[in-house]
């Protein structure tokens, strides 16, 4: 069996003393002090998220309509950050 992988990737800001990141194809975000901290947080908005589709099928659907078909509860998602964009 061949497992497939999703990379979602997050877009990094830095605004003012705050990283702002953001996983624009799902409407997620979160934000910190530091780099690391916003990173942090945003793994777990998005654990919750996916823990919240967790025993539907609307995982696989709100992925689609994000542009990631085919994922099933097989598939690994990734996440992975960009680098840090002053604003």
């Amino acid at each position: 069996m061949v497992m497939g992988t999703v990379v979602l990737k997050a877009n990094v800001n830095q605004i003012e003393d705050r990283y702002v990141v953001r996983i624009d194809d799902l409407d997620l975000e979160a934000d910190g002090e530091s780099l690391e901290e916003a990173q942090d947080e945003l793994i777990q908005v998005t654990r919750a998220w996916i823990e919240s589709h967790d025993g539907t099928d609307t995982l696989s659907e709100v992925l689609a309509d994000a542009g990631h078909p085919g994922v099933d509860e097989e598939t690994e998602l990734h996440l992975e950050f960009g680098e840090a964009v002053l604003q």
